[in-house]
């Protein structure tokens, strides 16, 4: 449900305003009406310290804090970001080492200053590479070579020659002389790592100054929202009198009129209608809730329209649990979100309560089809299970099961549409969509009679010809109240073009329950085949391999599955169901003017 909002416009005298703004952020019931705000240069600066403060806490909170001595907030984070630069430069410099450290790898650990002695004695080392393919022994005998590596197919030489050159014509590439050893350079990657850890240690001591960040940061904040509200005031008797225009849920409405009479604050207010773009407080019960964060996903609904939170929620659960489909993957979400809600913080447990509905769903289509880590046991030869596995459903139960599901949905979010038409623009402009439902539903009801063995009615008798016409009246004559007959005859065409098409595949969408549902029962099959296949004779050996395979493959395979299980109900609700309950969307949200906590 959406709370109702009521308008308010406060006239407030210029002197009293700053402290008329700061009452009411106190209070924080209030969204008020933002103009564009233009930047000054001062909000420039606070803006850019706020996020400067802002990247320092989350670096800062994946920290562990240690004991250490910070004279300021700001102090905290100028060393932070000192420290953070002197950290990257440390990083590219080890990685420039590691390329440098492989380049000499290949001619071993030897010390470049023998080198100069051999020159100062007239001997010249020379320094070669040529592949396995284009060297030759022969080499080695018709020169003073020698071979110091073989890697990766390339050979690693060095030529002698005492005081002229020797002509070298062999196929090589000659390289330049290593200015340094193998491990001189790891020597240097080690100080240099040291040197990060020493930074990490200082790091970890300005972690404990976070909640000294967090307090400033929150501040600046607080600080900008009042600069953005306090411009967004008009002007008025040049300028003395200063106008505020904001909205408040009608449940926050006494709250702000003993305040408003508490400050002697001349206002006027109204009740928002359906045409106003007042923002959007959802209020459902304990069960639809928890699915406001899945349609917050999608869209907020425009202020006036209907819901569909709690609308959509029991089919979400469903498709979810038809899309996994295993009851002992069912189990292992409720158990774990169970046990978890006694661990975790208060902010996340309603996310726990959603995972513990989705594996119930889970639970029951695992139990419809027989279904338990992959185990099919409607083929499972356990003789205690023979008087129920004729109520379980096959493969083709379950395909129909789909249909149905989304026939039904489709039908429900037509309803909704023609509510929601009413709620929004009078009775007339859902005519329309009454005409489809009765087609439909008339269609069905007729054939369904017409099978019946005796029966007299008939498709396309006179019954149906009645029902026909009626909902084409709607459909073709009220689909656009107040225009003109022959433009609505035309749009009524041009919607039952999109209606035969848009419906047939809309139905046909909902196949992909039946084959996420099947999918996941059969990777699950597999994996349960690779582990007892694959599993040595080896008495305990076998045991872990097994355990082993069907932990891992049943890990992947429940990851897999319940992504896929969240994915594709979403897209059959925000395409499929929103689209036949003619939902709008784009609504704002109700952020009321109050000062942050201290968090980021």
């Amino acid at each position: 449900m959406i709370v109702p909002m009521i308008k308010y416009a406060f006239l407030v005298y210029h002197r009293d305003f700053d402290a008329f703004l700061q009452n009411l952020q106190e209070l924080g019931v209030v969204d008020i009406i933002r103009q564009n705000h233009e930047l000054t240069d001062e909000d420039r600066v606070m803006l850019g310290r706020v996020n400067r403060f802002k990247t320092a806490i989350k670096a800062l909170q994946l920290r562990q804090p240690q004991a250490g001595e910070f004279t300021s907030a700001e102090a905290i984070v100028d060393e932070l970001e000192t420290l953070t630069k002197e950290q990257e430069q440390l990083e590219i410099a080890i990685k420039k080492a590691q390329k440098e450290l492989n380049e000499v790898l290949p001619w071993g650990n030897f010390n470049p200053e023998s080198i100069k002695l051999l020159a100062d004695k007239g001997i010249r080392v020379r320094f070669f590479t040529t592949s396995e393919k284009s060297f030759s022994p022969e080499w080695e005998n018709e020169m003073p070579i020698e071979v110091i590596n073989r890697i990766t197919g390339q050979v690693y030489f060095v030529l002698l020659q005492q005081n002229e050159d020797v002509e070298f014509t062999y196929d090589a590439a000659e390289l330049k002389a290593p200015a340094f050893s193998f491990s001189q350079k790891e020597a240097e990657i080690k100080q240099f790592e040291q040197k990060i850890s020493d930074i990490g240690v200082k790091l970890d001591q300005l972690a404990a100054g976070l909640p000294l960040l967090q307090q400033e940061h929150t501040r600046m904040v607080n600080d900008l929202d009042f600069k953005e509200v306090a411009s967004s005031a008009n002007k008025e008797a040049d300028d003395s009198l200063m106008i505020l225009q904001g909205w408040v849920p009608r449940p926050q409405n006494e709250e702000l009129v003993k305040f408003l009479e508490k400050e002697s604050i001349i206002y006027v207010s109204e009740r928002a209608t359906k045409t106003d773009n007042a923002p959007i407080l959802l209020k459902n019960n304990r069960f639809a809730k928890l699915f406001e964060p899945i349609g917050a996903l999608f869209t907020s609904p425009v202020y006036g329209e209907l819901d569909l939170t709690p609308l959509f929620a029991p089919f979400f659960m469903l498709f979810f649990g038809f899309c996994l489909g295993d009851a002992g993957y069912g189990v292992l979400l409720l158990v774990g979100a169970t046990i978890a809600k006694f661990k975790v913080k208060k902010e996340v447990k309603p996310i726990l309560s959603l995972v513990q509905w989705l594996g119930s769903a889970t639970v029951l289509f695992g139990a419809i089809t027989g279904t338990v880590f992959g185990i099919d046991l409607v083929n499972a030869n356990i003789p205690f299970l023979d008087g129920i596995k004729g109520y379980l459903l096959n493969q083709e139960n379950m395909f129909n099961l789909a249909l149905g599901l989304g026939a039904i949905q489709i039908i429900f979010g037509m309803f909704v549409k023609a509510v929601n038409q009413i709620k929004l623009w009078g009775w007339m402009h859902s005519l329309s969509t009454f005409g489809w439902l009765l087609l439909l539903l008339g269609s069905a009801a007729v054939y369904g009679l017409s099978t019946q063995e005796g029966s007299e009615i008939q498709l396309f008798g006179n019954l149906h010809l009645g029902i026909l016409a009626v909902a084409g009246v709607g459909i073709f004559f009220f689909n656009s109240p107040g225009k003109n007959p022959f433009i609505n005859v035309g749009l009524g065409l041009w919607d039952s073009y999109n209606m035969a098409t848009g419906l047939f595949g809309d139905l046909l969408s909902y196949i992909r329950l039946f084959a996420l549902g099947l999918s996941s029962g059969i990777l699950g099959n597999v994996f349960n085949s690779l582990a007892f296949g694959m599993s040595p004779d080896i008495p305990v050996v076998g045991a872990i391999i097994t355990v082993l395979i069907l932990v891992v493959g049943h890990s992947i395979n429940l990851f897999m599955s319940a992504l896929g299980s969240l994915v594709h109900p979403m897209r059959l609700t925000f395409v499929e169901f929103y689209k036949n309950a003619g939902f709008t969307g784009g609504g704002k949200g109700y952020t009321p003017f109050r000062k942050q906590n201290v968090n980021v």
